[in-house]
């Protein structure tokens, strides 16, 4: 790796660091917790080699867990960070190189978005609702806890089936909206990836390890469903500016 890449890669390891440690809302039901991450990862990602993009994600990212306090999910990170930065990134070569996103991205989008949805509905179904007890929820800004108070809550299936088929019109609309924003797409599956990644390791083994239940998973999936609409949110506005800075767009 050339000396400018690996400057290149530093600075934007700490990008992603300090955007991931910047806001943590913690999810009690797994210990884990909202931040604002996918913006520069998605952002970083555009501008960026994937595998320049991975590293910065996956590194950048697990420095944040351990630097917070959610060390049981660093290992985690750096790996569904790594994969999250790198196919995004790859994918957005594809359609700058194509003009458009081709059709199979577009419809990878809602198939991915309607597993994830089949998911939450048949373990919410199956275990009857899953239910939280929540006394404060910490919030870190810039690793400085905000506790903030709240109640518990126990939702039924009803009410994860409606978050299932959210899951799925935001999978459809990512991909009818693909033309005119392409990049979208691309950050659409990278988000499902993490996603899926942190349900199934939250689901096998941090919940398990702490003591949580593992269906209490569930609680994630719309969290980070959130922290990665949120995140291609923040980036499109981020690119836009960066290429209408370059003289790219008008």
């Amino acid at each position: 790796m050339k000396l400018s890449t690996a400057i290149r890669v530093a600075v934007y390891t700490v990008l992603v660091f300090a955007a991931t440690a910047m806001l943590a809302v913690e999810t009690p039901a797994t210990g884990g917790y909202f931040d604002l991450g996918e913006a520069a990862i998605y952002s970083i990602a555009v501008f960026t080699p994937p595998l320049a993009t991975a590293i910065a994600a996956g590194v950048g990212s697990a420095l944040a867990d351990l630097a917070l306090g959610y060390g049981i999910f660093a290992p985690a990170t750096l790996v569904i960070k790594f994969c999250e930065g790198l196919v995004v990134s790859k994918l957005v070569q594809i359609v700058r190189r194509r003009g458009s996103p081709p059709l199979w991205l577009r419809v990878l989008t809602p198939v991915v978005g309607g597993g994830i949805a089949a998911t939450i509905a048949t373990l919410a179904f199956g275990s009857g609702g899953v239910s939280a007890s929540i006394g404060l929820v910490p919030i870190r800004v810039f690793g400085v806890e905000i506790p903030l108070p709240t109640v518990s809550i126990g939702l039924p299936p009803i009410v994860w089936w409606v978050i299932a088929g959210l899951v799925v019109a935001l999978s459809i609309a990512t991909a009818v909206t693909s033309r005119y924003r392409p990049y979208v797409v691309c950050m659409a599956v990278g988000g499902m990836i993490m996603v899926t990644g942190y349900f199934l390791y939250e689901y096998f083994v941090s919940n398990p390890l702490t003591g949580r239940p593992p269906i209490a998973a569930l609680f994630e999936v719309p969290v980070n469903v959130g922290q990665f609409a949120a995140g291609i949110v923040i980036a499109h506005a981020v690119i836009g500016f960066v290429e209408r800075a370059r003289g790219l767009r008008r």
